[in-house]
């Protein structure tokens, strides 16, 4: 089964089924560069949305915003991203959607207008891999 496919039924099984839990990866571009390994450190543009409002809490295309670095797979961000940006390669854009468990979860992100429980939708692109 390919990892699209394998996305593809975690989304389809979450919508018949809310209480599945973690993160689905759409793929809108394709990358053509390897896959980050545990602990790289890459950088990405990404956009944040709260899925049950559609409203935008964050972008790095903002202005003054620049692109976001981090090791992935080290527990830096939430879930959803460690796991969902493993998945996906150099170059490629893909809309990663997370249930509360793979972002932030009971408590939110009030700062950022995120309540508690709040499924969210990232439109991510990985830009660099390495320092």
């Amino acid at each position: 089964v390919s990892t699209q496919s394998t996305w593809g039924m975690r989304l389809l099984c979450r919508r018949f089924h809310p209480s599945i839990m973690g993160v689905t990866k759409e793929v809108l571009l394709a990358g053509s560069g390897r896959k980050p390994k545990k602990g790289d450190k890459i950088t990405v543009h990404c956009t944040g949305i709260i899925a049950a409002t559609n409203k935008k809490f964050w972008s790095t295309k903002d202005p003054g915003q620049e692109a976001f670095s981090f090791n992935v797979g080290m527990g830096q961000v939430v879930r959803g991203w460690d796991e969902g940006f493993m998945d996906m390669s150099l170059g490629e854009q893909a809309r990663l959607t997370m249930t509360p468990d793979y972002a932030y979860g009971k408590q939110g992100f009030p700062a950022w207008g995120i309540g508690p429980d709040a499924t969210l939708i990232f439109e991510v692109e990985i830009l660099k891999i390495g320092s």
